[in-house]
């Protein structure tokens, strides 16, 4: 290949490939070197107060496979800063790359945990914990396994018809267009690269409590907060565009990496950050009745810049890692499963009538009876909205239409659509908005936008902490709530051996919540101007329905 900075890649033989082409080695044996080591101690400053406290040392080994030859990585060439060290980058077997292996080894992670207990007036009624303490976490499964479709075994490439070929029929041969013989020019490949610096994800972990007896129950208020640093992430750092966004090239559809084309970086800038207080009563056999009740109620705010690897869930639809690979705290914002609102009540009572009676009918038929139930209620999940005409190849950007939206919507009914409602209305643009760059877009269904994208962020909004970028899940769906029951019948058939028959019912009263429609976010491909939801999650994981489980079960 040969570089041209206003041409891009220019083919020539040396990117030629030799059909037919073969089917690469897709056998690994990959492994790690690990251990640990921990050092734990508790000490009794006095009678009533206990402070224990050590620390832990994990050493994660660098993956690597039984044929070190297959092994493959992108290792950064030289450059000033990073855009210009993936230009001059290049990818290379692990024998012969710069580091002679996939990634250089992580040592100092040190995770130091500390706790206390302390019985405060010192009749065992009252007691107050805390603690502190690090955790680190190994990376693993796709996020590194999959540098398995790193050339030069393997070669990820995505043709076009009437572009990189004639055309595109329906082919009998596993190879397409590779099949036959001769020889063809080879596009760019893609890749699933590694950051050779990446750092082993850990997350600082602390909490307070108090605990106080009131009769027979425990009384009990938490707190607790976390901050997860270097986790791990997948970005797009070779999208087409970022050669002259970042590096000055004078073509505007440049990468940074002339050599390849998208490159999926693993790496560990994902950060979070979650604070918590509950509220907690628990209590059995109240009143010498049989009741047990454990009550909970949780406010929490969790935030993150990425709440999975890959972009699961729904955000995955829109996205894959960041909005750009460079500057991850555009994304900071609430996380995905950021509930700020959650209880949950669950009962138990067992019948204590006839449960001893010498009276064999009145103990079989009046004795052993129960019930149980769990109340789940939870505020509304966070959702995003975007709007696809800034798509840049890997992720679209958020929507900003430069006023205000409300946060929850009110779910209306749609006229003649089964289950479907709209929740969200939104603005249309005045024209003043128009021409300070607004667009209308759908045929004139005035859903106004910035003309932002996401590699320069011009036009956009910008956040409370000051990036130019409207915040990620700032919408938040409807409510949930859910009730189960079981219904338990107890027989005594011998001094050892007993039968218990149990009814179990799941969303005992059929009740469907409402969701988002999670292929309906995009504001480009709106037909109205409404994001919507559905009741019942159809189709989907949530698709709710009463499930009823009957069980015999012998105990002896």
């Amino acid at each position: 290949m040969r570089r041209d900075p206003v041409l891009g890649l220019i083919a020539t033989p040396d990117c030629t490939l030799t059909l037919p082409a073969s089917s690469p080695s897709f056998a690994r044996s990959y492994r790690y070197h690990d251990w640990a080591a921990y050092l734990e101690d508790s000490w009794r400053v006095k009678p009533r107060f206990t402070f224990n406290y050590g620390f832990r040392y994990e050493y994660f080994g660098v993956q690597h496979n039984n044929n070190q030859q297959l092994d493959s990585n992108f290792y950064f060439g030289p450059g000033a800063n990073i855009a210009e060290q993936i230009r001059n980058g290049n990818v290379a077997t692990v024998p012969n790359s710069p580091i002679h292996s996939l990634w250089n080894p992580n040592y100092g992670t040190i995770a130091p945990r500390i706790g206390f207990a302390y019985d405060i007036f010192g009749d065992g009624k009252t007691s107050i914990r805390g603690g502190y303490g690090m955790s680190y976490e190994r990376n693993f499964g796709n996020v590194t396994f999959n540098v398995i479709q790193n050339p030069p075994n393997y070669a990820v490439i995505s043709l076009q018809a009437g572009v990189d070929v004639p055309s595109m029929p329906v082919f009998t041969d596993t190879a397409g267009p590779l099949a036959g013989t001769g020889t063809k020019p080879l596009p760019a490949v893609s890749q699933r690269a590694i950051n050779q610096n990446i750092k082993s994800a850990y997350a600082e972990s602390w909490n307070l409590s108090i605990d106080r007896q009131v009769g027979k129950g425990v009384f009990s208020v938490g707190y607790v907060g976390s901050h997860g640093v270097h986790l791990y992430d997948i970005a797009n750092v070779n999208t087409a565009g970022y050669g002259s966004v970042l590096l000055g090239d004078a073509r505007a559809a440049n990468r940074l990496n002339y050599q390849y084309s998208n490159m999926n970086f693993r790496s560990d800038n994902g950060y979070s950050r979650y604070n918590g207080v509950n509220f907690k009563y628990a209590v059995t056999n109240l009143a010498n009745k049989g009741l047990g009740i454990t009550a909970n109620y949780t406010y929490s705010h969790a935030l993150d810049n990425l709440s999975s690897t890959f972009s699961d869930g729904t955000a995955g639809l829109y996205h894959l890692g960041y909005i750009d690979a460079f500057n991850p705290k555009l994304d900071f914002g609430n996380a995905d499963f950021d509930i700020r609102h959650r209880l949950a009540l669950a009962t138990s009572w067992e019948s204590p009538y006839f449960k001893s009676s010498n009276n064999a009918i009145a103990r079989n038929v009046l004795g052993g009876w129960g019930l149980g139930s769990i109340l789940s209620i939870r505020s509304g999940s966070p959702f995003n909205i975007y709007d696809c005409t800034g798509f840049n190849g890997t992720s679209c950007p958020n929507y900003a239409p430069g006023v205000s939206i409300p946060g929850t919507g009110s779910a209306v009914a749609i006229p003649g659509a089964t289950n479907l409602f709209n929740y969200v209305q939104l603005p249309a643009p005045s024209a003043t908005d128009i021409a300070n760059g607004y667009v209308v877009l759908n045929g004139g269904n005035s859903l106004g936008v910035p003309t932002c994208t996401g590699l320069d962020h011009v036009g956009c909004t910008y956040t409370a902490d000051g990036s130019p970028y409207p915040a990620r899940n700032q919408f938040f769906g409807p409510s949930f709530w859910n009730i189960d029951m079981n219904f338990v019948k107890n027989f005594k058939v011998t001094e050892r051996v007993g039968l218990q028959f149990r009814g179990e019912f799941y969303n005992i009263l059929n009740h469907h919540n409402q969701y988002i429609v999670g292929g309906n976010l995009d504001i480009s491909s709106l037909s109205d101007p409404f994001i919507q939801t559905d009741k019942g999650g159809q189709g989907a994981s949530t698709d709710e329905r009463r499930n009823i489980q009957l069980a015999l079960r012998l105990t002896f």
